[in-house]
């Protein structure tokens, strides 16, 4: 069994504790890879969270909690209670007018981490909350769990040398989507590459009706976004004008993504190509296939005292790791390579 400690129950946790519950009732989850430990060995033993509405509540209730959007699934079974974590910079201005923040006095995570024997802990806080999210690593260190951050908090390049140190590993940061817009985008420029068309420029925006949407209504998280999103991208194409991130928060929605792209091009005599692309998709189960990988991962690495950052890990499953391929092939190469080596 693999012990997995969640730092935020919103709706990526949501639909991370439910595809686990489904996984046990036999449900399939496509793409996730095939790996010695299986996905229904792992077990949600421990949660943190602020919110009142969550906190104090059973797991299996906390995940269905406002302002969570995800729909039910399925029944969870869970007794695991949602313990109240430290605030830090996890609640601002544009946050707390969703998140009504518990007046219970938060708990010591080190130690409710090694009362559990947790092997991993996933942060899933909020975009922003970068104390936040170190604290919660280094709370791990200590605890000697695994870490895996899915914000976009730079987590990996200030603590992944502790984590080398201690043979644990780190993995991070902010979590590459299944199929999201930002690897759908690369995807279709590496494709018109390969076909030997020239990328000029290209954007992509993004609206959903979720909490993470909202929080990046402040400009500076969303032009967090946007660098490490355009970023990603960019590295696929050679001298391209590209520009990505989250445009607007329209609640009806819920966990609904709307992606739009456009990419023009040249090619044969200068002859011109756009494609234009609506991709819609529901955001927090796009976590589910990476983060089932990951936990497992983790596990096998420490298993085989492989600590630190893991760059054919990271450079796979994250939008902003330390270490970048220039093609999704690249990244997938390496990262076969890589299993090869620790999986007899």
């Amino acid at each position: 069994m693999i012990r997995v400690g969640l730092v935020g129950i919103g709706n990526v946790a949501s639909a991370l504790v439910q595809s686990i519950e489904m996984v046990k009732q036999g449900i399939e989850i496509p793409g996730i890879l095939n790996l010695p430990i299986k996905a229904d060995e792992i077990e949600i033993v421990t949660a943190f969270d602020i919110d009142k509405r969550k906190v104090g509540k059973k797991l299996s209730e906390a995940i269905f909690s406002k302002p969570n959007v995800v729909q039910k699934y399925v029944d969870v079974k869970s007794d695991v209670e949602v313990l109240r974590g430290p605030t830090l910079d996890g609640v601002d201005e544009q946050l707390s007018k969703v998140i009504e923040e518990s007046e219970e006095k938060p708990v010591n995570v080190k130690e409710v981490l090694k009362e559990n024997n947790v092997d991993v802990v996933i942060n899933l806080l909020p975009a922003g909350a970068d104390k936040a999210s170190i604290f919660y690593a280094e709370e791990s260190l200590s605890a000697n769990s695994s870490f895996i951050n899915a914000t976009p908090s730079n987590v990996t390049e200030r603590i992944g040398d502790k984590y080398k140190e201690a043979k644990i590993p780190i993995f991070g940061d902010d979590l590459l989507s299944q199929i999201g817009g930002t690897i759908f985008h690369s995807g279709i420029i590496e494709f018109l590459q390969k076909r030997g068309v020239k990328i000029l420029r290209s954007y992509q925006i993004d609206i959903a009706g979720n909490t993470e949407t909202f929080a990046t209504l402040e400009d500076w998280k969303k032009d967090l976004k946007k660098k490490i999103k355009s970023s990603f991208i960019s590295q696929r194409s050679d001298n391209a004008e590209i520009v990505a991130g989250t445009s607007d928060y329209v609640e009806f929605l819920g966990d609904r993504r709307v992606s739009y792209m456009v990419i023009e091009g040249e090619y044969a005599m200068g002859a011109k190509v756009r494609v234009d692309i609506s991709l819609k998709t529901y955001d927090a189960p796009n976590a589910v296939q990476p983060l089932i990988d990951l936990i497992r991962l983790a596990k096998i690495l420490k298993d085989n005292n492989i600590g630190g950052v893991i760059p054919e890990v990271c450079g796979y499953y994250f939008k902003n790791s330390p270490v970048r391929y220039k093609s999704i092939d690249e990244a997938k190469a390496r990262f076969d390579d890589f299993l090869k080596k620790i999986i007899k």
